[in-house]
């Protein structure tokens, strides 16, 4: 009796988990992200595992879509071409539509960011209710948790989605600095105690860093001049 008591509590739990809200999501903001594979119209896949670390900008859409032919060349232009060197990967989930389609849908809309296949709207059902409409976001921070959610093409969530994927990536930034600062400290203690042998390989580890420091620079200077234009 207790065990079918428990059984039904936790029926309960998860149906309320999975009740949609009014703008169709099953997931809220502060959530991990469901687990995923996407697959890629040239055969590639990508998947969450592979995602984690970097800040990620799931986009639902469909050809079909008007909303979503109005929103994706704004992403393409605002957020897309100005973040896609800075640590943001934007990838578009297309509903339920064959390759052929998907592909030809990316040229008439003019993106360049990769469009990934959802058949049966299986990726699409782990976020939202299956009967609800695309044209939505979802922001993933580095941890693979959820941090921003969108329904439709509204000006004012838009300019919010850009500032929040702008402050993920600065604050990626600035982890990724202190984590060469401790890289740094490393390299120091081992030039202290080098061999002759060793030299070579502190020298080249040495480059390696100057190069990742350069980088870092770059991306700075980068979002500085993003954030001028938020």
């Amino acid at each position: 009796m207790i065990k079918q008591l428990l059984f039904f509590l936790l029926s309960l739990t998860i149906a309320f988990s999975q009740t949609p809200d009014d703008r169709g999501y099953i997931v809220n903001v502060g959530d991990d992200s469901p687990s995923f594979v996407l697959d890629f119209p040239d055969g590639s896949q990508t998947s969450l595992a592979d995602l984690k670390g970097q800040v990620t900008m799931l986009q639902f859409t469909a050809s079909w879509c008007q909303v979503c032919r109005e929103e994706m060349p704004q992403i393409e232009k605002k957020i897309w071409k100005v973040y896609k060197n800075l640590g943001l990967n934007v990838i578009g989930i297309d509903r339920d539509e064959p390759a052929d389609v998907v592909t030809k849908f990316a040229k008439e809309v003019k993106v360049t960011y990769p469009l990934a296949l959802d058949p049966g709207a299986d990726i699409f059902a782990l976020f939202a209710d299956r009967n609800s409409g695309v044209t939505r976001n979802i922001i993933l921070g580095p941890d693979g948790k959820i941090v921003f959610l969108t329904r439709l093409f509204e000006i004012q969530e838009f300019v919010d989605m850009k500032r929040i994927i702008h402050i993920l990536l600065v604050d990626q930034l600035k982890e990724e600095k202190i984590s060469l600062a401790a890289k740094k400290q490393i390299i120091r203690q081992l030039k202290k105690q080098q061999s002759k042998s060793e030299r070579y390989s502190i020298r080249k580890l040495e480059t390696e860093l100057f190069k990742a420091e350069r980088e870092l620079n770059r991306k700075e200077r980068k979002l500085a001049l993003a954030e001028m234009r938020l």
